[in-house]
């Protein structure tokens, strides 16, 4: 189950990604088509652009959740006890789980908050890309779970090896 989860929520990423480069990558193509073509550059590539920038760095923080690639003080870390392993998990894995909801909570409230035109496009809204700050930190929470139930998991896993070879 914990596996079908960290696929979903991997998928999902993955899809946000080349979905946003895409999209970006014709924006700034249709740009320079009409800059250096027709003389008449668009004006809203810019801000549009930056704002997708930002949605790819919010879904950032769940995919290096994912990969294990966050900061971790393995100067520390690898040279300590199997449990004492378990305990920085359990502790780092529990600190970032509350943090990543805490900012789940502001990020939607930011969302409402910028549901304003874009400077360029009145049409468009900030939300819109805003929105994906929010999205980073649901999927960021997720992977966090896991690791942290992978980190129970394992736990239990040798208890019972342990218990179970003492008979």
């Amino acid at each position: 189950m914990l596996k079908k989860l960290e696929n979903t929520l991997l998928k999902i990423e993955k899809t946000l990604f080349v979905t946003i480069l895409a999209v970006m990558v014709v924006i700034l193509s249709c740009h320079v088509v009409m800059r250096y073509l027709f003389n008449k550059p668009l004006i809203w590539t810019d801000e549009v652009v930056t704002m997708m920038q930002g949605v790819i760095a919010f879904l950032g923080i769940g995919y290096c959740f994912h990969r294990g690639k966050h900061i971790e003080l393995t100067l520390v870390y690898d040279r300590v006890p199997t449990v004492v392993k378990w305990l920085f998990d359990i502790l780092s894995n529990s600190v970032m789980l509350v943090c990543t909801i805490f900012m789940v909570k502001v990020s939607y409230e930011y969302v409402i908050f910028k549901h304003i035109p874009l400077g360029t496009i009145p049409w468009l809204k900030q939300s819109y890309f805003y929105a994906g700050i929010l999205v980073g930190f649901i999927v960021a929470a997720g992977y966090i779970l896991v690791r942290l139930i992978k980190t129970f998991s394992n736990i239990i896993e040798t208890c019972k090896a342990h218990g179970a070879g003492k008979e």
